[in-house]
């Protein structure tokens, strides 16, 4: 028997002999257990809305059909819910009933026949220019705070996100332990989603920053610590406000959040021709699709430039 099929196995029966709410939550755990901690709390939320909306006429997710699924988008509809939330909650359902088909708590999956909308994630309108991105951060420098730590704090904050292009979930939870030195400069080892674990090499200049702001910080201690001690790292509520702020200080609109630089990351490397999968393993995209789409976002011709005009 291979290990997979055995897991599954050793699932089915562990379900089996519980009483059907109890298997219904034991179902929930093991399909949460191997997520990151961020997804987790999301995907706790969107199953219990679900099995919420299944109690409420009765049911499990044992007994779900497609019209319950059907009912469940419309009532996230009633909640004038936006279709890209709508979609995420959708997505995590499906996950979780294709979770309890493929360990036989369930023989038919309802969630094979739902397709999610495609939605159009106008990913250049969340794209900041390059000078953009500098007068945040060079403001931001500029700055009186009551504290210059926390001013060298938010710099290196805005400055990680973009130059290393990592995810909120991924800065706040970085140790010093994550640090390794690479000759003049070194990398961050990053946990990404999936507990996917991947490296990045940082530029010099930045890489001396973090290391003189470190200062006698231990290794185990988070780089951006809460003010309730080093012990608990930065809420990723806490930092938004910090990206905010700078885009305020720079005239640039206020839905500018900490992924617009992410996605600046990707989108200016595009467009300096730094290869595709570097940006891929960069920023920790499991598929490369996910990549290239930032290289069609603002292209730099058409074939409309080429006709003549009329």
């Amino acid at each position: 028997m291979s290990p997979v099929v055995a897991v599954v196995s050793k699932r089915r029966k562990q379900l089996k002999h519980l009483a059907p709410i109890d298997a219904q939550q034991r179902l929930v755990q093991l399909w949460l257990h191997d997520k990151p901690a961020s997804t987790r709390e999301r995907y706790t939320r969107f199953a219990t809305a679900f099995t919420a909306h299944l109690g409420g006429v009765g049911k499990t997710i044992s007994q779900t059909t497609v019209e319950d699924l059907v009912e469940f988008s419309e009532v996230l509809y009633q909640r004038n819910l936006k279709e890209p939330t709508i979609n995420t909650y959708m997505a995590a359902v499906r996950s979780l009933l294709s979770f309890a088909y493929k360990t036989g708590y369930i023989q038919f999956n309802p969630g094979a026949a739902i397709k999610l909308k495609k939605l159009d994630q106008r990913l250049h309108e969340k794209v900041l220019n390059e000078t953009d991105i500098a007068l945040m951060i060079r403001l931001t420098e500029r700055t009186e705070y009551r504290y210059k730590a926390l001013k060298v704090r938010d710099v290196l904050i805005l400055k990680l996100l973009y130059v290393a292009g990592m995810r909120i979930s991924e800065l706040v939870g970085l140790r010093w332990k994550d640090f390794t030195p690479r000759d003049r400069t070194g990398q961050v080892t990053v946990v990404g989603k999936g507990n996917k674990t991947r490296h990045i090499l940082l530029p010099e200049y930045l890489w001396v920053e973090m290391m003189e702001y470190r200062g006698d910080a231990g290794e185990c201690d988070y780089v951006f610590p809460s003010r309730n001690g080093k012990n608990k790292p930065l809420n990723r509520q806490n930092v938004d406000p910090i990206i905010k702020d700078a885009a305020e200080r720079a005239g640039l609109s206020e839905k500018v959040s900490c992924h617009w630089l992410r996605h600046s990351h990707a989108t200016h490397n595009a467009e300096r021709g730094t290869p595709v999968p570097l940006i891929q393993q960069t920023m920790g995209h499991a598929d490369l699709a996910t990549t290239t789409q930032y290289i069609h976002i603002r292209p730099g011709d058409s074939s409309a430039m080429h006709l003549p005009r009329v």
